[in-house]
């Protein structure tokens, strides 16, 4: 049998592990605890005391042995600077992921507040209050659970509020990280893709400007999108209104008159008409879809709409 050694030192929720593989950190509390281990593993557990539930999530720790490291040493010399770079930008926004299984889905409100803020959205924000609600539920929960000196709920109210606590946290994190994989290929622009080929008919005169025309809207929606006010000032989306911007023939269905929306889009006035009504019992549209459910937009005038409306925050 070989020499082992094991010291755990305990402050409030924090904890200190000394082993003869080395030293551990962890910090949580009674049903939500996040450890570092000794090799490098950082570990979140959620379990709700009594039931058996428990939800486990890892990263992976040192890679150890000295083949692993030759093989890690080999990978980055055969690996040119450009192509580590690329690899390193094909998935931006994980860490949207990360705060919120790191903190066990009690600072899932952070990745909705920061989507609202890139895409100004209306309902975003209202998802990130949501969330921010049920984050301080959970902290009002631990503070009334009773507890014994160390930290393990006591009595029946102890129990079940214990419970209830690692259901609702083990709830929160599975619905952020299920909301949050769309939301993240929109505000990354991860849909994009590859640029594609030339039009075939481009040659054409007229085919290359209409062609020419859908790119200057491609790229005054993405200015929009990350510039509003600047969008607002050179008026992207208004073609009622006197201006220099040429944006392609956006229109802005948050803003512009029937007559503009039924003329940009190539839609009967009645339907052009239905989308202001809509807009007016909403407020604004925050999305297409929203527009297209509320207008009643018929099948064949949703492509013409999805190709030239555009939607600036109110």
């Amino acid at each position: 049998m070989g020499f082992s050694y094991r010291k755990s030192f305990k402050a409030g929720p924090f904890r200190v592990t000394a082993s003869k593989s080395g030293i551990s950190y962890s910090a949580g509390v009674k049903g939500v605890r996040v450890t570092k281990r000794a090799n490098g593993r950082l570990q979140t557990t959620i379990s709700a005391p009594g039931t058996g539930l428990r939800y486990t999530t890892s990263s992976s720790g040192k890679r150890r042995g000295a083949a692993a490291r030759a093989t890690a040493v080999d990978a980055v010399a055969t690996t040119s600077p450009p192509a580590r770079h690329e690899r390193r930008e094909r998935r931006p926004g994980g860490w949207y992921f990360v705060i919120v299984l790191l903190s066990a889905g009690l600072f899932s409100a952070v990745p909705f507040a920061h989507a609202a803020a890139r895409l100004g959205r209306r309902d975003l924000r209202l998802r990130a209050g949501i969330h921010a609600a049920v984050a301080a539920v959970l902290g009002v929960l631990t503070s009334i659970t009773p507890q014994d000196a160390q930290g393990n709920p006591v009595g029946t109210a102890g129990h079940a509020l214990s419970t209830i606590f690692g259901l609702l946290a083990l709830a929160l994190m599975v619905t952020a990280c299920f909301q949050l994989v769309p939301l993240r290929r929109e505000v990354y622009g991860l849909d994009a893709g590859p640029t594609p080929p030339p039009h075939p008919a481009a040659a054409d005169p007229v085919v290359a400007a209409h062609l020419a025309a859908r790119a200057r809207r491609d790229e005054a929606r993405a200015l929009a999108q990350s510039d509003p006010v600047l969008a607002y000032d050179l008026r992207i989306g208004r073609p009622d209104l006197p201006r220099q911007y040429d944006d392609g023939g956006l229109i802005d269905l948050n803003s512009a008159p029937a007559q503009a929306i039924a003329t940009a889009c190539s839609i009967e006035s009645s339907l052009a008409e239905r989308i202001v009504e809509a807009r007016q019992e909403l407020g604004s549209f925050s999305s297409l879809d929203e527009v297209i459910v509320f207008a009643e937009v018929e099948q064949g005038a949703v492509a013409r709409i999805r190709d030239y409306a555009l939607l600036l925050p109110r």
